[in-house]
């Protein structure tokens, strides 16, 4: 997905992951990488411990590479995650670039170096405040290019991974607890639940009996569903929101209660869901990612 539109792998318009990396890395890292590159044919600092080779050849480390993409118009799909071995020299060339304009500002005087420090400072403060929100989602992160998490929510991949299944689950069983009474006498009902997901996270972070896997005989009979909304994939089923999973106000993942539409009575035992569950089902029917 790019600027709201989904593409296929091999037809991703060129500017897709240097255009990427425009929207996720910090501006504050990209400026001091941009002036450690300028620093390589114009320096008004005499060179110091990094010489200007050495940065041409970060520079070409992490240009290189996307040229080469873009050039070639080579395939690429969520995101910038197949690209992120330039981030280390991205990030070095950072460092060098910001300690270039420091050095810069303290000729004429420290005044001016101190408020730049500041500055700078202060941005990578707000960045780590910024993941601090997103934990454990960190990888959500977008810069102010396109204002933000709530600005790239459904223009951008977001949690293509569904990283935020295992705290969806929590939400739907804890919807479950207190919702569904226990009765002494017969077995609690067994729900079918559907997940546009894969199934091995399901199983590993599911702890109630009662939810089981799709074991329905068509997808969209189950009882319950969780998706994520990335490709907006939580679109596939209607359903009440019970439950929602969200990051700096943007809704991350969906928990939906689909019983009032299905309108049939749940799976009364194990035994039952034994018997309706297809055999060598393991991965929802629409997963639109990788």
């Amino acid at each position: 997905m790019f600027v709201g539109r989904v593409y296929e792998m091999a037809n991703v318009p060129r500017v897709y992951v240097p255009g990427y990396l425009l929207i996720r890395v910090p501006l504050i890292t990209q400026a001091g990488a941009a002036l450690a590159m300028l620093s390589v044919v114009w320096n008004p600092i005499k060179p110091g411990v990094v010489r200007p080779r050495e940065v041409a050849l970060l520079s070409m480390m992490v240009l290189l590479p996307l040229a080469c993409q873009a050039l070639v118009h080579g395939p690429a799909f969520s995101g910038m995650r197949h690209f992120l071995f330039v981030l280390p020299p991205l990030a070095t060339l950072a460092g060098v670039g910001l300690g270039h304009l420091l050095d810069a500002l303290a000729l004429p005087g420290r005044r001016l170096a101190s408020v730049a420090l500041a500055v700078v400072c202060a941005s990578f403060l707000s960045e780590g405040l910024t993941l601090l929100r997103l934990h454990p989602y960190e990888n959500l992160s977008y810069n102010a290019l396109v204002g933000g998490l709530p600005g790239a929510f459904r223009r951008y991949d977001l949690d293509y991974w569904f990283n935020s299944m295992p705290e969806a689950i929590g939400k739907l069983e804890e919807f479950v607890r207190d919702s569904v009474p226990l009765d002494e006498i017969k077995p609690p009902a067994v729900y079918s639940v559907a997940v546009c997901g894969e199934r091995p996270a399901f199983d590993h972070s599911v702890t109630l009996p009662q939810l089981r896997w799709d074991f329905r005989s068509e997808w969209d009979e189950s009882e319950f569903f969780i998706a994520p909304t990335q490709m907006n994939c939580d679109r596939d089923l209607d359903g009440e929101i019970v439950g929602r999973v969200e990051r700096l106000g943007v809704p991350i993942a969906y928990v939906k209660d689909r019983r009032a539409i299905v309108k049939r009575p749940p799976a009364d035992s194990a035994l039952s869901v034994a018997r309706q569950e297809p055999a060598g089902k393991n991965i929802a029917q629409a997963v639109p990612f990788d």
